[in-house]
């Protein structure tokens, strides 16, 4: 190939963030820097492509086939015919110049560092899990799968022609261990902060009877008012028609109150709810064929309060209102917004990686994670935190976790760490929240982390 060409190829951006930006002007040079792997730089800083093994043609008839027809040209070219998306000829047929183009799209395809299909620009883009890209479709993850599909045609077609992408090299990589293999472990949770009870220790009236057919988490039981019983009338809480449940307060103050539920039918009061010397108050979770923690109101905007004078055990009364809804826990807090109820629910698990690292034998970084999701395509692992276990601190620089061997862009909350860890304090702090999600399947996949840096703290 010409290097004018590639050098061309190189300037351009496939951009499909920027829809109306105008596109980047060709370099005059090549940078001579190179990433973390070692694989070239160009001028804006992102992996430079090497074509010279591609083969072009078959590339260049599956690229219009598969990914420039049926996509780009009508859909993408009205803000990107200067780039990857030139506008068709009046016949439907590519402009002349079509070749650009196209190595402009194989530049950023990064096919001599390649982290897998969802990890293209093309396919990142229209992620719908993170928004989807100008869609054209009436659902997001439907240009997400057609852009997929489109990629998976013509990355075959330059298997057929004997090509096959260059897997990426992530530096300082550990061996991968199973997500199934963690060891079981329970949640901290600061007593000071929450006032929980569930219905395990509390006192139920009719017509509330206890079951345990549907576990959540954690939470293995629950109270059930009977399907056939008729609603309650009027708006107050029938009298005796309650589960009374026990919160153990730690201090005085001002408390707001959620309630565990699962319902079936429309937006309605499903209960009643009090507590400590507070007024009773309808409790309104909504539709809901799932478990969810659901926040009792005054009314709409207002969120119930009660005032505690003195610590000790407080009463929640779950009143009858309709039939058929279950509730399993409640939650005193004084946290009026940012209450996480995730952790009384979440059966957690930690996962134990090892490291190598000279100066340091037995290293590990533990992952805190819960199964999030099983639902197909939504599969994901909740993560705690993250911890370096070993007997001196270690200096930890760009924590990539690997999902059986690739990194993918939204699981990067880790990314920016550059700090110590190990020893005595074990936890690698994000500057921010440590909590975030892996889109991974917690049955099957394998976990793995690669660093920038990674050795002992001088």
């Amino acid at each position: 190939m010409q290097k004018s060409k590639i050098l061309l190829a190189l300037g351009l951006v496939l951009g499909l963030a920027g829809c109306g930006k105008p596109p980047s002007k060709p370099s005059a040079k090549v940078s001579a820097a190179t990433g973390a792997d070692g694989t070239p730089l160009g001028p804006d800083g992102k992996p430079v492509e090497d074509l010279a093994n591609v083969p072009m043609a078959a590339s260049l008839a599956s690229f219009e086939a598969n990914i420039y027809g049926p996509i780009l040209a009508p859909y993408c070219s009205s803000c990107h015919a200067d780039s990857f998306a030139p506008a068709p000829q009046g016949d439907g047929t590519p402009p002349p110049g079509f070749e650009k183009a196209h190595e402009a799209f194989l530049t950023r395809s990064h096919l001599n560092a390649f982290a897998g299909i969802d990890q293209t620009l093309p396919v990142t883009k229209m992620n719908y899990k993170t928004g989807g890209h100008n869609c054209w479709e009436s659902e997001a993850k439907k240009c997400y799968d057609k852009m997929t599909n489109a990629m998976k045609a013509w990355l075959a077609d330059l298997e057929a022609a004997g090509f096959k992408p260059t897997a990426v090299k992530y530096p300082n990589a550990s061996d991968a261990v199973a997500l199934s293999g963690g060891t079981a472990v329970q949640a901290t949770i600061d007593t000071n902060a929450y006032a929980a009870a569930g219905v395990d220790g509390a006192t139920l009236a009719m017509p509330f009877t206890k079951g345990t057919d549907d576990p959540d988490g954690a939470i293995k039981s629950y109270a059930m008012s009977p399907e056939t019983q008729a609603p309650a009338a009027g708006n107050n809480p029938p009298a005796g028609q309650l589960i009374t449940f026990k919160a153990d307060v730690k201090a005085m103050g001002t408390y707001y109150v959620w309630a565990r539920v699962k319902t079936k039918a429309a937006n309605m009061s499903r209960f009643f709810i009090g507590a400590g010397a507070g007024a009773n108050v309808a409790l309104n979770p909504g539709a809901t064929t799932e478990w969810k923690w659901v926040q009792a109101m005054t009314n709409a905007t207002t969120p119930y309060s009660v005032t505690i004078a003195a610590p000790g055990p407080q009463d929640v009364r779950v009143f009858y209102r309709d039939p058929g809804a279950r509730v399993s826990m409640v939650v005193m807090t004084q946290r009026k917004d940012d209450f996480n109820g995730s952790q009384f629910v979440n059966e957690l698990k930690e996962i134990k990686v090892p490291l190598k690292v000279a100066g340091a034998e037995g290293a590990a970084i533990v992952a805190t994670v819960w199964e999030e999701s099983k639902a197909e395509g939504k599969k994901a692992v909740g993560v705690v935190n993250l911890k370096i276990m070993s007997p001196v601190p270690l200096r930890v620089k760009n924590i990539k976790p690997l999902i059986n061997g690739l990194f993918y862009s939204n699981h990067g909350a880790y990314t920016l760490v550059d700090t110590v860890a190990g020893g005595a304090d074990p936890i690698i702090k994000t500057g921010g929240s440590t909590a975030t999600t892996w889109l991974a399947d917690l049955a099957v996949d394998k976990l793995s982390f690669s660093f920038e840096v990674l050795e002992v703290a001088k």
